[in-house]
């Protein structure tokens, strides 16, 4: 079973105080907030960038928070969306409560960074948009903080709380559907108008996402409702997003899953309890909607067409992204019947060096997955005049080499974030292991500062064009910039899966 809380009558009230303790305190728009200090770095937890989506406002656009007088203690995250149950919990000894109530961010700062103009990171959880959290151990943005880059993370709504559509739902004017991506924009608003309290610019804003973060990333990318709210973009691991529900195909899903719980009217369907909502949540790739105002098209062809934000883009993947598989078992070999008589060919390809069948098939699931859209977009990006930067990924640390055949989907989040030390962390730290966590931390530090990954003492990362093809490879031998990476195999796997 699942846990949550309802907590909207009375967190606020509780977190509220009137009494001065140690610790920063923050004037923002809406009341003042106070944190806590360690080791030069000021983290300020739970603050409502939203009101509480519940009762009138659940399955609404996110409203902006009611101001509150005294002194709000920032020092604990805020509850986790409602979500179906984690099957991989991110670490031992993680728990956080549950509720509707849960539009919450988070901000990480150097220590007295007041009247400073530093750069900005928000970053956007993954979890195919019926999972996550902002408040994962390793999402801790304390080494981002510590070279002078503020990290802000945030809360949405995920499964169908986030993204659903009903007839009964419409209002004047305003977008329906995709609340989840509404709820990343409402926090880019916040970012706007609050960073600066905390030292950030808000002219130098980068968003950053895994999996369904990155997803958000590139459909944030392509919206008009987000332009100007963000001055670059990095995708870690987003997929091809390919295709987004119409909004008449996701109102009639939606009156259907409604008529079958009694609930006809949109007073009916927001006294539902949370528990009903969460049934049967929906899925990636069918969460996201075309809704004509958040979402316009599809991502892929929102790259096509050069309907994106010009503004420097960071995109790759990991080199086991087939991990997935545990929990689409047979999706490899629904992908290469869907190839038809073109599928064997691009499976021998894969075969070429050695490569047993079964390991094969499920790396060209991984790199059809993943590892092409990732490319697709850098090129079309490229071909647009566009600042980019490819990567693959494929450093595993060395207490987990023997067991681990890659590094899959998301083991790159702990190396992004530089997660040395956490009471959640799953591998012991070695000499090499921290090589490159630092490396990698730098290369997002220094995309974040000025739109560019390279810095002094780092390996030279190239730019991608159309010309060069070169991506930056990390893997255990090291870092190193490769120029058209796998190029027979994923231009075959592009040519047989292009209709």
């Amino acid at each position: 079973m699942f846990k949550f809380v309802s907590v909207s009558a009375g967190l606020l009230a509780c977190l509220l105080s009137t009494t001065a303790v140690a610790g920063p305190q923050v004037g923002l728009h809406d009341g003042k907030i106070e944190g806590v200090t360690e080791n030069g770095v000021s983290r300020y937890l739970g603050i409502p960038y939203a009101q509480p989506p519940v009762g009138p406002l659940r399955w609404r656009a996110p409203q902006s928070p009611s101001p509150w007088s005294g002194l709000l203690e920032a020092r604990s995250f805020g509850p986790d969306c409602v979500q179906m149950d984690m099957e991989s919990p991110p670490g031992p000894g993680f728990v956080n409560p549950e509720s509707e109530d849960c539009l919450y961010l988070n901000v990480w700062a150097p220590e007295n960074a007041t009247g400073k103009r530093l750069p900005v990171m928000v970053w956007i959880y993954g979890g195919a948009f019926i999972m996550g959290a902002s408040s994962y151990p390793s999402y801790d943005g304390t080494a981002f903080a510590k070279q002078d880059v503020i990290v802000v993370s945030l809360n949405y709504r995920v499964g169908r709380f986030g993204f659903f559509a009903h007839p009964a739902l419409k209002a004047d004017g305003e977008a329906v559907g995709n609340y989840g991506l509404m709820d990343q924009i409402k926090a880019l608003e916040w970012v706007q108008t609050n960073i600066v309290a905390f030292g950030g610019d808000p002219g130098n804003v980068t968003i950053f996402g895994e999996s369904a973060g990155a997803s958000s990333v590139n459909f944030l990318m392509a919206s008009p409702k987000a332009r100007g709210l963000f001055h670059k973009a990095i995708a870690q691991s987003g997929g091809s997003n390919g295709f987004v529900k119409p909004l008449d195909k996701a109102e009639a899903d939606g009156k259907a899953w409604g008529d079958k719980k009694g609930a006809l009217t949109a007073e009916a369907l927001r006294h539902l309890p949370a528990a009903t909502v969460l049934d049967a949540p929906v899925l990636l790739p069918e969460s996201v909607i075309a809704d004509a105002q958040v979402v316009l098209e599809s991502t892929p062809d929102a790259y096509k067409n050069g309907h994106i934000a010009d503004v420097p883009y960071l995109v790759g993947a990991n080199n086991y992204e087939e991990s997935l598989i545990r929990w689409l078992p047979g999706a490899e070999k629904k992908l290469i019947e869907s190839l038809g008589p073109k599928g064997e060919g691009v499976v021998k390809l894969y075969m070429a060096d050695g490569t047993p069948r079964e390991v094969a098939e499920k790396r060209l699931w991984g790199e059809y997955a993943m590892t092409l859209p990732a490319r697709w977009r850098a090129e079309q990006t490229a071909k647009k005049n566009g600042k980019v930067w490819l990567y693959r990924f494929g450093y595993v640390p060395e207490t987990l080499r023997a067991t681990t055949p890659g590094a899959g989907h998301e083991n790159e989040i702990e190396m992004v974030f530089d997660i040395r030390q956490s009471r959640t962390a799953r591998h012991e730290w070695t000499p090499s292991d921290l090589n490159m966590t630092a490396s990698m931390n730098r290369y997002w530090v220094n995309f974040a500062r000025t739109g560019n990954p390279n810095g002094e003492g780092l390996t030279p990362w190239p730019a991608y064009t159309a010309q060069s093809r070169t991506l930056m490879h990390f893997d255990n031998s090291g870092i190193a910039p490769v120029t058209d990476f796998a190029k027979a195999r994923l231009d075959a796997l592009e040519a047989a899966t292009t209709k």
